[in-house]
């Protein structure tokens, strides 16, 4: 159950981070950005796997490794700006899907 909580947390928190994103700031945060979603995306979509809602975690797994940062995808301001709304909207519908407790 504690780790149901830590995953909404994690989503929530990224999804923010996306939804800020939008803004002009400094190169460094996008850069942190990218490690923030390629790691809470990964983790989520394992998580979601176990308990087989597959499509979520196959778009989660997209979303990390369209933010990678290892090899990094590079397009323009406005591009970004849509794929960051798009994925903290993923984000936080994620957050919501989380499964409860069960009886």
């Amino acid at each position: 159950m504690k780790n149901n909580q830590i995953l909404k947390t994690i989503l929530i928190v990224s999804g923010l981070m996306l939804v800020l994103a939008i803004s002009n700031l400094p190169y460094g945060y996008y850069q942190f950005l990218r490690l923030v979603i390629f790691v809470s995306g990964l983790y989520a979509a394992y998580r979601f796997y176990e308990v087989e809602k597959s499509i979520l975690a196959s778009l989660l797994g997209i979303a990390a490794l369209l933010f990678n940062p290892i090899f990094p995808v590079y397009l323009d301001k406005s591009t970004w700006i849509g794929i960051d709304l798009i994925t903290s909207f993923l984000y936080f519908y994620s957050a919501n899907q989380i499964p409860g407790k069960k009886s």
